[in-house]
């Protein structure tokens, strides 16, 4: 009973705080989602709300304040018409035409899924999550375009010491299967041990971000330090696709900023990566297995690999439908399946591109590709404003505001770019809130669409 009165009280405290940051601060809800993000452990701290249909496990602190992004946009729309205008404009943007594209792609499965209950939930899911983006481009101003990369951040390094405990004791606060055998792979907040590293990666790009935009010294020495704790529970993870994802987006940022103060930090947490996996045995074991392929490197992957490659096959043009993997699975491939016995979630994708492959056909990849040619044309037009900035010169001061959002914006599209990448290995990528958090802000920074001031100022649309 007394368990079951915290989880009411925390429920009660969680609404109170997105109803008074949804009315009063709304600017600073989807920053709070992004932490939000963090805690999948949440689903735990919720009590089941019965006469609303809520079970138990299908609330989160991240769900919670995806309604509040939502539900704050809304209020400011029927209180301030002239917010309208900029809806109108940044449903006409070509990024936002492109991911509609992509969810009537979905929609239009309905019309041969093989599991049309499922297609709606998947259709309903995108919708939310784009109208989650929308409100995001409505509420956020550009002064405040740091403060996701700072609450990401800030809540990785406060994950640091739990993952030190864990790693060390053994002892985790919740999935505790997962520390079981020789190896105990640190999940702290989250579901899996992968999203987890995805979540650090996230971290620590925030981090070379601010460590690169700060001017004060002490700032940056303290970024610095963090980003050291932030690489060092990466490894006690012991993802390979976080390791992978990691370097990927490294090596992007130094193509994408080329310049010496970002080239420093990422060159010497080469060197502690490399000193780490050199003294830690069970990082180097780990680390050794690439050569068997990327991604979750067993018998189990394989199998879903060639079973999305028929359905491929089978059906090229539209796919068997969004969200219909699982079913078309267990009816019609179940041949396929050489693991024995069953083990919970095999049956389920969890590498994007293929998922996308086998759900939604050359339709689906193709309103991918258009999704990805709209974010980098997206990045482009930020490159522009501020290339005088970005020139081989050095000179930084020219304009340090296009500078700031042109870095800024490079530091959204790469949160992008790893949540993709890391969703090769372990799935959630439209799913996952920190991509339409990053696609909305990358709008806001571009400044084609939305306001500067939240209050007693015009909604620009041109």
């Amino acid at each position: 009973m007394g368990f079951l009165l915290l989880k009411w009280v925390f429920f009660l405290l969680s609404v109170g705080t997105v109803i008074y940051f949804g009315w009063k601060k709304p600017v600073f809800l989807p920053s709070l989602l992004a932490g939000a993000v963090a805690f999948d452990i949440s689903i735990t701290w919720f009590p089941a709300l019965g006469p609303l249909g809520t079970q138990p496990g299908s609330l989160s602190l991240a769900r919670l304040f995806t309604i509040g992004v939502i539900g704050a946009a809304l209020v400011r729309l029927w209180l301030e018409p002239e917010r309208r205008q900029a809806l109108k404009a940044i449903l006409n943007h070509y990024l936002s035409r492109a991911l509609l594209i992509y969810i009537a792609v979905g929609a239009f499965s309905l019309l041969y899924s093989i599991g049309r209950g499922q297609t709606i939930v998947e259709v309903m899911r995108l919708v939310t999550l784009f109208l989650l983006y929308l409100s995001i481009c409505l509420l956020v101003e550009r002064k405040h375009a740091l403060l996701p990369f700072q609450v990401v951040h800030w809540v990785g390094v406060a994950l640091v010491p739990l993952t030190l405990y864990e790693g060390m004791t053994k002892h985790f606060i919740w999935r505790g299967y997962l520390a079981e055998g020789e190896i105990a792979r640190v999940n702290a907040t989250f579901v899996d041990p992968n999203i987890f590293a995805r979540y650090l990666v996230l971290a620590i790009v925030a981090n070379l971000i601010l460590q690169y935009l700060t001017t004060v010294p002490w700032k940056r020495n303290l970024y610095f330090g963090t980003l050291l704790g932030l690489l060092g529970a990466l490894a006690i993870t012991l993802s390979r696709s976080g390791v992978v994802t990691l370097v990927a987006v490294l090596v992007l940022m130094i193509v994408l900023i080329p310049r010496q103060r970002m080239v420093q930090p990422i060159g010497f947490m080469g060197l502690i990566g490399v000193a780490i996996a050199a003294l830690q045995p069970a990082v180097w074991q780990r680390l050794s297995t690439f050569r068997e392929g990327f991604g979750a490197l067993d018998a189990q992957r394989a199998y879903l690999w060639k079973v999305a490659g028929a359905m491929f096959v089978d059906h090229p043009l539209f796919g068997v439908g969004l969200g219909g993997f699982q079913k078309m699975f267990l009816s019609h491939y179940s041949s396929y399946k050489t693991v024995i016995p069953y083990v919970e979630g095999v049956t389920l994708s969890h590498t994007t591109i293929l998922t996308i492959a086998a759900e939604l056909g050359l339709m689906g990849l193709a309103a991918l590709a258009w999704v990805w040619w709209a974010l980098v044309r997206v990045l482009q037009g930020l490159r522009r404003e501020g290339r005088s900035d970005c020139a081989a010169t050095g000179q930084e001061g020219l304009d340090r505001n296009r500078l700031e959002r042109y870095i800024s914006g490079v530091g959204y599209f790469v949160w992008i770019v790893a949540v993709f990448i890391s969703s090769q290995a372990e799935a959630r990528f439209f799913e996952d809130p920190i991509i339409w958090i990053s696609m909305g802000m990358l709008l806001c920074l571009l400044g084609k669409v939305g306001s500067e001031n939240r209050r007693g100022s015009k909604i620009t649309s041109h």
